[in-house]
């Protein structure tokens, strides 16, 4: 928990996570030129959101206080900031970066959750819908020789897609992404019908986005795709419960 001002009593007043539903694909904003700024720009991530619920979505303050949890006076406080900070990356051609902040990533769950780019709310969704398909389908990371386990999850260059019937090797759309490749690999092995991913290590909000949509996470033992198969099968492999940071202790590689 953290603290700012003092609240009247000599008691520091504790500071309310504020709710986002969206964490950015893109981390970084740099001038197209030479001799950039070497000062950058940090936008917290729940000055981003407020960006992107009021400007992008139109909310009003007073429903984007609501969505995030937070009382009115806060938005303001937060969109102010974040308003300045654009614009002065715009005159001044400095960096934009967009990390940290005093945030909770939204569980998807919440019915009056008005935002429909939730990530975590499409999993569920989609998890819903594939109850009724008995057939388990594996993810598993790989290197560019397309049988060994790549060891990073989010920019690995292939994922093979295996079920009783099929096995499909599939180009990481998020390989190249110039930030918040966690999330989009996640969501494309969630929009390929994954239940299960196998992988030496993960991100938290990966991780996040895995479990909104009922998917397990397994240890690899790191060697190659079709011993990996094999291991599950067997139940020799552990399941995956320590997943790295990013984002403000949440990340996706």
């Amino acid at each position: 928990m953290e603290y700012n001002e003092n609240r009247g009593d000599g008691m520091p007043r504790p500071v309310k996570c504020r709710k986002v539903c969206y964490l950015p694909e893109t981390q970084e904003f740099r001038p197209v030129r030479e001799n950039v700024h070497p000062s950058a720009i940090v936008l917290s991530v729940d000055e981003y959101e407020t960006i992107r619920l009021i400007d992008k979505e139109g909310f009003s303050q007073e429903e984007c206080s609501k969505f995030m949890q937070i009382a009115r006076t806060t938005v303001q406080m937060v969109y102010d900031s974040a308003r300045k900070k654009l614009a002065e990356a715009l005159v001044n051609g400095y960096t934009l970066k967009i990390e940290g902040g005093n945030f909770k990533v939204c569980d998807g769950g919440e019915e009056h959750c008005k935002c429909a780019g939730c990530p975590k709310r499409h999993c569920k969704q989609i998890s819903i819908q594939r109850k009724e398909d008995d057939k388990m389908r594996i993810a598993i990371p790989l290197d560019e020789n397309k049988k060994d386990v790549c060891v990073v999850f989010a920019r690995a260059p292939y994922f093979l897609f295996q079920d009783e019937d099929t096995e499909t090797v599939m180009e990481n759309p998020a390989a190249e992404a110039q930030g918040g490749a966690g999330i989009q690999a996640a969501q494309f092995l969630v929009d390929q019908g994954a239940d299960v991913l196998i992988t030496v290590r993960c991100g938290q909000n990966a991780a996040d986005i895995f479990g909104a949509a009922g998917m397990k996470i397994y240890k690899s033992a790191g060697e190659t795709a079709a011993k990996d198969v094999e291991d599950f099968h067997a139940g020799r492999l552990e399941e995956l419960t320590h997943f790295h940071g990013g984002f403000h202790g949440h990340g996706g590689r």
